[in-house]
């Protein structure tokens, strides 16, 4: 007995493009259906500290702790309300003293030379002594 060989010609696959629509448009009306465009605002937890009208008062009658950084050679000269300060001990001890007066706010200036670590010391400073209300001021220029 002999056994002939047929050609088997290969048909390329074929994707049936109707059942490839139809799980597409699923797929995009359960997504319709189940997102929120709009983050929900009042579900968001805020803890914000509530101020009383004597506290803006009273901050607002203290005149603002000006801290100054500015680079001489390799070391950082710091300077408190125009008064020089060799170190951060110094600064913390002058902070006490403007703390012991009441919460005033403290502003510190960096020139753009100093490292940043010296504007971070200065604000650990300000935190060492409770003193909350803190802004930067950068790109400051020298006396």
């Amino acid at each position: 007995m002999r056994l002939t060989r047929q050609k088997h010609t290969l048909k390329r696959p074929q994707l049936n493009m109707a059942s490839m629509i139809d799980v597409v448009f699923l797929l995009l009306i359960f997504f319709m259906c189940t997102s929120s465009f709009v983050r929900p605002e009042k579900s968001l937890r805020a803890n914000l500290p509530e101020a009383s009208p004597t506290d803006a008062a009273s901050r607002d009658d203290l005149d603002p702790v000006r801290i100054r950084l500015l680079p001489v050679g390799q070391e950082v000269s710091i300077t408190c309300d125009s008064q020089p300060c060799a170190t951060i001990d110094d600064l913390l001890s002058m902070l006490r003293a403007r703390r012991s007066m009441g919460q005033p706010p403290v502003i510190i200036a960096g020139h753009d030379d100093v490292p940043f670590g010296h504007m971070v010391a200065a604000l650990d400073a300000c935190r060492a002594v409770q003193l909350e209300h803190v802004a930067f001021s950068a790109g400051g220029s020298r006396p």
